[in-house]
């Protein structure tokens, strides 16, 4: 709980076009103390069904019955928290893609935020796509996916988007800086990104920061 009011402040302090996503910061935490009251009471009701070992055969089914019904509702409880968590994740680093490109050094082009494509049979979501340029005036194209934490396999899911882009833009062939967004990142994935060229990006003093700008160079 402490860490979503942190979170809460950072965003309010840092980033005031964020504000409006307060309402989704309380309600994870209201469905957070959702899970762990289930959590307990589901406990409890297994602690029961130990100890009515030797109660009817009636009155343990109910018990079984009751105690898979709460393993339900919290099973159902974690998917729309996860899924909440996702879309809020993207709504607070997604439009800061264009401000932190801007701070690296890039004259800001076009930014767009949530980009869907579909042609001949193919489909790709893209968080954040912003296209720019460098001082010597040659066109880049940043295009970001946001994620809660980055795990290794996110790169390569990622890499596998990114080469359909050109299929819906063949404008971007040959210019595309993929970037990963995430408010956990290991250190242990700084070395991979760097070989594969991918920029790091987590929240920081100055709202979103990148962790290996050295790949831009």
């Amino acid at each position: 709980m402490e860490r979503l009011e942190r979170l809460e402040k950072l965003v309010k302090e840092l980033y005031p076009e964020c504000q409006w996503a307060k309402s989704d910061l309380e309600l994870l935490k209201d469905i957070t103390s959702d899970l762990v009251m289930s959590a307990l009471e589901d406990r409890q009701n297994l602690k029961e069904l130990h100890a009515a070992l030797d109660r009817p055969e009636k009155m343990m089914e109910e018990d079984r019955r009751r105690a898979e019904k709460d393993r339900e509702w919290m099973r159902k409880k974690w998917g729309e928290m996860a899924q909440r968590l996702g879309t809020l994740t993207e709504d607070i680093f997604a439009p800061g893609i264009p401000y932190l490109v801007k701070r690296l050094g890039y004259k800001i082009k076009k930014r767009m935020l949530d980009v869907e494509y579909k042609k001949d049979g193919r489909c790709n979501q893209y968080d954040a796509i912003v296209v720019a340029e460098d001082k010597a005036g040659k066109e880049v194209v940043f295009v970001a996916e946001v994620k809660s934490q980055l795990r290794a396999g996110h790169f390569e899911e990622f890499r596998k988007k990114l080469k359909n882009l050109p299929f819906y833009e063949p404008e971007y062939a040959g210019k595309i800086v993929p970037v990963l967004a995430a408010f956990k990142i290991p250190e242990s994935l700084i070395a991979p990104a760097n070989r594969r060229g991918v920029l790091l990006v987590r929240m920081g003093g100055e709202y979103l920061e990148p962790l290996n700008p050295e790949v831009l160079k």
